[in-house]
């Protein structure tokens, strides 16, 4: 495994030369110092890969051990990036979460102000003590309405009855203010969101005032699809409306997928149930699923782990052929692919 470290970045090179000055090459025979070997890119695969089975399972030291060693491999991968950010915060760790931030930042912009948003996102959501009563919509915002799954003759449930009651109460509470109203799952042709819409619109709400959002099949779709939405309409923060049960996981579904939950409103069902907010390893669920509305993946293959070869013809060429490599098996037999 060493060996094939040190020789990777010379192999590349090696085949890179080849190809770049016209070398003819038929096959690579076995044993030739410009076979690309994959199993530094298997490595830290792995790695990645061990840490989110960690991440589900609460060992999050575990994972946070598995994330520096990949990085001690890999040290721009946005994405352990990330998840190292991430996780160090559930354990505390402000050094090492400010520090992958950092990194971050000059590796993928984008990806820090995303994972600083899931981390100040999270740390609310877990804050949120649920309320029944109708809040002060910031200008700009958007009202949210989540939806619960419909009766098979397509019904609405009790449950989201009530939702939809807390969501009437804050839309006329906050009168400009849009409203989403988000769920997919149809039953005998009925969406959530359809159904929702329309008991908003038979107790006087304008229809014009209601965007429906009708793909999702979970929370996590909830978030991404609806954040979609939002940012089509230049919105970036919600009073979220739901049940005490799911508030909270709602809210960091939300941060993970880019949305800022500015409020949140919820029915009166247990509310006693939930009125502690959410501390140390209890707040690592709602963190894990953020961690999947933020799109960070849950495994990669080997294509996602291939090495920065640089820019440059050198580096685009010896980045084609590994990859055609790679689909060949790594085994370094057949024709070399075409410049």
């Amino acid at each position: 495994m060493t060996n094939v470290k040190r020789r990777l970045g010379v192999g590349l090179v090696a085949v890179g030369l080849a190809a770049a000055g016209g070398a003819a090459l038929g096959t690579l025979p076995n044993g030739s110092p410009s076979i690309v070997h994959t199993a530094d890119a298997v490595e830290p695969m792995g790695l990645y890969n061990n840490a989110q089975k960690k991440f589900a399972a609460r060992d999050v030291a575990g994972g946070l051990a598995d994330l520096k060693s990949m990085l001690a491999i890999t040290a721009n991968d946005p994405d352990a990036l990330a998840l190292q950010a991430i996780w160090a915060d559930q354990e505390g760790d402000a050094t090492t979460r400010d520090g992958a931030l950092q990194r971050l930042t000059m590796v993928r912009p984008t990806a820090a102000s995303q994972a600083r948003g899931l981390v100040e996102g999270v740390t609310a959501a877990a804050a949120i003590v649920p309320s029944t009563s109708p809040v002060s919509a910031p200008a700009g915002s958007a009202i949210v309405i989540l939806g619960y799954g419909l009766r098979p003759n397509g019904s609405m449930a009790p449950e989201l009855v009530k939702r939809l009651e807390a969501g009437l109460a804050q839309a006329q509470a906050s009168p400009s203010t849009p409203i989403f109203v988000t769920g997919g799952v149809p039953k005998k042709g009925i969406t959530e969101a359809a159904a929702m819409q329309k008991w908003l619109v038979g107790r006087g709400v304008s229809a014009s005032r209601i965007t429906t959002e009708d793909k999702s099949t979970s929370t996590i779709s909830n978030a991404q699809n609806t954040t979609e939405l939002l940012r089509a309409r230049g919105i970036s923060q919600v009073v979220l409306i739901t049940s005490p049960n799911h508030i909270r996981r709602g809210a960091a579904d939300f941060a993970g997928a880019g949305t800022r939950v500015a409020a949140t409103v919820t029915t009166p069902t247990e509310l006693s149930r939930y009125a502690k907010p959410l501390t140390g390893s209890s707040i690592a669920g709602i963190r894990y699923e953020a961690t999947q509305a933020a799109k960070i993946p849950v495994t990669k293959g080997a294509a996602d782990m291939l090495p920065d070869t640089g820019p440059g013809l050198i580096g685009d060429l010896a980045d084609k052929l590994l990859k055609e490599l790679m689909k060949a098996g790594s085994s370094g037999q057949g024709q070399a692919p075409k410049p």
